[in-house]
């Protein structure tokens, strides 16, 4: 497989969709979608212009994966205010914690049930891994001058939050669901767990590595400052930023995933106020150089045969959880977070912008090399595809009648509280 036609094709994707990023929102198509339905065309089952299956697809997929994933990760902690986050706290933990477990459960419940072939921890594994709200397809979502006209601030902000959150703390149970499956060859210690897992890879790479953005994000400011930097650029550092953390705290055997995360908010701190984000327009350069490159990947390698072997499951499995593994785990915590924050439309418009994406990928292919699972991958490609396809469709057109609806088209303010 000659990788530089591969390379040439999603340079052509990028090329395009910053050329004609207006029009395709206009039109209702996310770069995601397209990309996917690009490399779906140009893949095996179609014009068979491209093939991954005699390479090494799983390997090249999760670098592209892992690395579009930082860079999500750190353009999402970049356009979330700091004082968001402190106003909002308990709603915005209450979304990620309660309904991250919730829809963990729920997700392995609804793969138990209609395939009914899985076992309990085989339908854990996948529940899981497809547990992360991605930041990747949810940025498509909140972020350009459609989302900004129609979705108010505070729910933009919220998803955001909680795709960069339980991206990074998703891994935990990811690890115990992978731990549960091969308790039959070595023995689960729930004292290991608790120590390796949560308090160092993720309690204290979550400190270490907010306070580490935190360094940098003053180190730029003060060089800046005093006429040290060369030229103030939020771009190249912020990326440098990113694969720093994704790199150093895996090196360490931290979840380098969460580290973006948490040092992007440490980061963030001390360039809100001296940085004009909306003149580089950062986020959006980010997110689409490494976006659109793994999807059009992803469009290459599904698994057709696989899903046709499923038949009317696949439909099945593709409904329930996009109706049935977010929509109630939002309801259910609605009360904690309607009282101040939001009413029960915002809760309905957060209970379906949950995209499964990137972040899904990623997990179903490390689960895969640690268990030998192969369905895992079969049916995480599968939910992602349907995702991609639904989130993709629905998103401006449902930011809209939520705008109608609430009957308030006015520009959103400066500043969100």
């Amino acid at each position: 497989m000659d990788y530089m036609l591969i390379i040439f094709f999603a340079s052509l994707l990028l090329l395009a969709s910053g050329a004609f990023f207006k029009w395709l929102e206009n039109i209702f198509l996310t770069g995601p979608l397209i990309a996917l339905m690009v490399g779906i065309i140009l893949g095996p089952e179609v014009i068979g212009l491209l093939d991954l299956k005699n390479s090494r697809q799983d390997e090249i997929l999760k670098i592209a994966c892992e690395f579009t994933i930082a860079m999500a990760l750190m353009a999402t902690a970049l356009r979330i205010p700091v004082n968001f986050i402190k106003n909002n706290l308990f709603s915005q933990l209450m979304v990620l914690f309660p309904g991250m477990l919730m829809m963990c459960g729920l997700s392995s419940l609804i793969f138990y049930h209609i395939l009914g072939s899985l076992s309990l921890t085989e339908s854990f594994l996948i529940g899981a891994v497809i547990t992360p709200t991605d930041p990747v397809v949810a940025s498509t979502l909140v972020t350009g001058d459609k989302a900004k006209k129609y979705m108010p601030a505070k729910l933009r902000h919220t998803i955001s939050f909680e795709s960069g959150g339980n991206d990074g703390l998703a891994f935990p149970l990811v690890v115990m669901s992978i731990l549960l499956f091969n308790s039959g060859v070595q023995e689960f210690s729930i004292e290991k767990y608790l120590l390796n897992d949560i308090l160092y890879s993720t309690v204290l790479c979550s400190v270490l590595a907010y306070y580490t953005g935190n360094i940098f994000g003053k180190l730029m400011h003060f060089t800046n400052k005093r006429g040290i930097m060369n030229k103030k650029s939020l771009f190249p550092f912020s990326m440098a930023l990113s694969f720093l953390l994704l790199s150093g705290f895996n090196l360490i055997d931290m979840n380098g995933i969460l580290a973006v995360f948490a040092g992007g908010i440490g980061f963030t701190k001390h360039i809100n106020h001296n940085e004009d984000l909306k003149e580089e327009r950062i986020q959006e350069s980010m997110e689409r150089i490494f976006t659109i490159p793994v999807f059009f990947l992803l469009g290459i390698i599904l698994p057709w045969q696989e899903w046709i072997k499923l038949g009317w499951t696949s439909a099945y499995l593709i409904a329930g959880i996009l109706l049935f593994r977010r929509l109630p785990a939002i309801l259910l915590i609605s009360p904690f977070i309607m009282r101040k924050q939001f009413k029960f439309r915002d809760c309905l418009i957060l209970g379906w912008f949950g995209p499964i994406g990137a972040a899904a990928l990623y997990y179903a292919l490390h689960v895969k090399k640690q268990t030998g699972f192969e369905d895992i991958w079969t049916y995480t490609s599968l939910i992602v595809f349907g995702s991609t396809l639904a989130h993709g469709l629905t998103s401006f057109p449902f930011e809209k009648l939520y705008a109608i609806k609430k009957n308030s088209k006015a520009p959103e303010k400066s500043s969100v509280k």
